[in-house]
């Protein structure tokens, strides 16, 4: 069975499969201005996020997520009003599919910034935010939708329920706030986000932009005995000028493949060298 084949079964099989890294500081490494919106490169500089793709994929990643962090966001409302939710969503996916052909496409969608320590989640509002985001990216082609970053249960959970009715399989990764044991912005323990976005229909579910270590691998050895989907271990090497070389990025990551991880990849400040480690390292576990 090739990596694409693997890439290419349902998440629930629970096979491994390397993700993609972080797109929006490899962009800027490639010129993104400070203070841009991400998304306005999908016109200006397609050619630069294809690159991204090419190079995750290259080094192994079966699931590359578009370039559509805030499509569900009202700030991109904001600032992109000429751009349609439609055309941005079938440009990103076009990108990502023409770059990484032997991938599976995922629709990334961060959350809309409208709920936060203290400010409950408005459910008309995230709603109407996620639900046409993930119609969009659905009938642009997507394999599956991917809800990542996501900081509150309440959010996580209507932007869960509008991409599951697509009929696409969906994965949620939420980034807790502070250190370990990690929770999110409104309390919840990340275990119980977890287990509640499997009870909702989650395909998969796990974490993003954390560190790697042990607080990571505890969460993955936790997940392999009570958490009824596949884990995504999608941490962050760091930000630029504090990035962990690629070696030291697969090290500490182990401890968490090791105890189980189905799927794994690299968020902000992960390269195509780095997934290579991590590809080597998990190479390297029974």
């Amino acid at each position: 069975m090739t990596p694409g084949d693997r890439a290419r079964r349902p998440l629930s099989t629970r096979a491994r499969t390397i993700l993609d890294g972080g797109m929006g500081t490899a962009l800027v490494a490639r010129g993104l201005p400070q203070g841009a919106l991400p998304e306005e490169w999908l016109l200006a500089r397609p050619d630069a996020i294809a690159a991204v793709h090419a190079e995750h994929a290259a080094a192994g990643a079966g699931i590359v997520l578009t370039y559509t962090f805030n499509l569900a966001a009202p700030r991109l409302a904001g600032r992109m009003d000429a751009a349609s939710v439609e055309g941005l969503a079938a440009r990103a996916v076009r990108l990502a599919r023409e770059a990484a052909p032997r991938a599976r496409v995922a629709g990334a969608l961060g959350p809309t910034g409208l709920a936060g320590p203290g400010r409950a989640a408005p459910v008309r509002a995230v709603a109407a935010g996620y639900g046409p985001a993930a119609r969009a990216l659905a009938a642009a082609g997507a394999d599956l939708l991917w809800l990542e970053t996501q900081h509150d249960r309440a959010e996580a959970r209507l932007a869960l329920v509008a991409a599951r009715a697509t009929g696409l399989e969906v994965a949620v990764t939420f980034t807790p706030a502070g250190d370990a044991p990690w929770t999110l912005t409104d309390g919840t323990p990340v275990e119980e986000a977890l287990l509640a976005m499997a009870s909702l229909g989650a395909s998969a579910a796990g974490v993003n932009c954390v560190p790697a270590g042990a607080p990571l691998a505890e969460l993955a050895a936790w997940a392999r005995t009570s958490l009824p989907v596949p884990f995504v271990a999608k941490p962050s090497p760091g930000l630029p000028g504090e990035v962990l070389p690629p070696d030291a990025f697969a090290a500490a990551l182990a401890p968490a493949l090791a105890a189980g991880a189905a799927l794994a990849g690299g968020c902000c400040g992960a390269t195509g060298e780095h997934l290579r480690a991590l590809a080597a390292a998990w190479g390297a576990i029974p």
